[in-house]
């Protein structure tokens, strides 16, 4: 209850606009696509089944009739002889309710497999997520230095016939060159990074469409407030369900292994011929192992067990609103980061360009004009990449919110 209290606080704090699923992310048919063709999740499926058939087992019972055959030769006094021979068929049985307490193990062990491969396909959805935006990021960090790269050209040109016109001096055409150098060297880093995440992208995802970087939408502030979507990731949490359903498991366990404190019988059934055939014996029979101290230590360590998993759903729960919380507060000030940092690169574009005019008209130095050029490019840097967080952030939002690529 006091772990549900502080979920509740957590959810409380604050009220904030949160997107709608974002346009930069690949179609989610190819997603889901990936995801189900990835080995991890196909284990997960297998696990499944294995899951399945241990509650068979359970269901079934580990105890199997038992047949007793033999033959003997008795001989009397006064050396008179007698073929005999025995048959029984024995078995344990499970007594006061442990047939169904299996069987609810077993329902519950199939539960917890599947809780944890929707949890691995949740995780592995926040690893795709990570790698596409990764990847979005390098790629357009490459268009803006291809595009000052363009402009670091112009300049020099610029450059080299104002000094061929006698116009300008010999050190701003070795600026120029310098500075177009410069934004070459951090393309052609841009670009090799931008390989290594297309590369991760291609292996790790086979066929997943590649990203485009040129195209991608503004970040929209949303409708809903932060704290409704907070409180869906926390009520729809693939790893609190997984916690909690370990929980119940540990719990059944621990119930099933009290039970044992009352042994289970073994019946038999025996028929026997004796003395050639002049007597016939029947008979019934219980049989009782009794209990001695290692069932009390198994039913102490289960009901440990069943305790601490108790304290995990807590430490769970504490863990998931705080992700939860964090995750809206994260689209909320990515948004408001990237509005401002929007504003910076429009008015830093803005000088530069005053600045690049006023060089041709001779009424700077060129090292005013790259200065200018340089702010413009870190603005445009920055401006870009927080685009990108947004975007990121709103979708792993979406994606804890379980509003796109559930497995439900």
């Amino acid at each position: 209850m006091r772990a549900r209290a502080l979920v509740l606080l957590f959810l409380a704090a604050g009220a904030q606009a949160v997107p709608t699923a974002p346009s930069a992310l690949p179609p989610e048919a190819e997603v889901r696509r990936v995801l189900a063709s990835l080995p991890a999740l196909r284990q997960g499926v297998l696990n499944t089944q294995l899951a399945g058939a241990e509650r068979d087992k359970l269901a079934a019972g580990p105890y199997e009739w038992t047949v007793r055959a033999g033959a003997s030769r008795r001989t009397a006094p006064g050396a008179q002889r007698y073929l005999e021979q025995e048959v029984a068929l024995e078995r344990p049985l499970r007594w006061f309710g442990k047939a169904s307490l299996d069987q609810a193990l077993g329902e519950q062990g199939l539960a917890v497999a599947r809780a944890l491969h929707g949890d691995a396909w949740h995780e592995a959805g926040r690893a795709l997520l990570r790698d596409w935006f990764d990847a979005l990021r390098e790629l357009a960090g490459v268009a803006r230095l291809e595009e000052q790269l363009a402009v670091t050209q112009r300049l020099q040109s610029i450059a080299a016939r104002r000094v061929q016109a006698g116009d300008g001096a010999a050190l701003d055409l070795l600026q120029a060159e310098t500075e177009q150098r410069r934004v070459l060297a951090l393309l052609q880093q841009a670009r090799q990074r931008s390989e290594q995440s297309l590369t991760l992208l291609a292996i790790s995802y086979p066929g997943l469409p590649r990203p485009q970087a040129d195209t991608l939408p503004l970040p929209q502030a949303g409708s809903e407030d932060a704290s409704s979507w907070a409180e869906r990731i926390v009520h729809d949490n693939h790893e609190l369900q997984l916690a909690q359903a370990e929980a119940d498991l540990y719990a059944m366990r621990a119930s099933r292994l009290a039970s044992d404190a009352m042994p289970d019988p073994t019946l038999a059934l025996r028929a026997a011929r004796e003395r050639d055939g002049q007597e016939r014996v029947f008979g019934v029979s219980l049989s009782f192992p009794l209990p001695g101290a290692g069932r009390a230590a198994d039913r102490s360590a289960a009901a440990i067990k069943a305790s601490m998993a108790r304290e995990r759903v807590a430490q769970t729960q504490l863990r998931v609103a705080l992700a939860a919380r964090r995750a809206a507060s994260d689209s909320v000030h990515s948004h408001a980061i990237w509005t401002t940092l929007q504003e910076v690169q429009q008015q830093t574009i803005h000088q530069a360009e005053l600045m690049q005019r006023a060089y041709q008209a001779g009424e700077c130095t060129l090292a005013v004009a790259l200065a200018g050029r340089r702010q413009a490019l870190d603005a445009a840097l920055t401006a870009q990449t927080a685009q990108i967080e947004a975007l990121a952030a709103q979708a792993r939002l979406q994606l804890d919110a379980h509003a796109i690529w559930s497995i439900d």
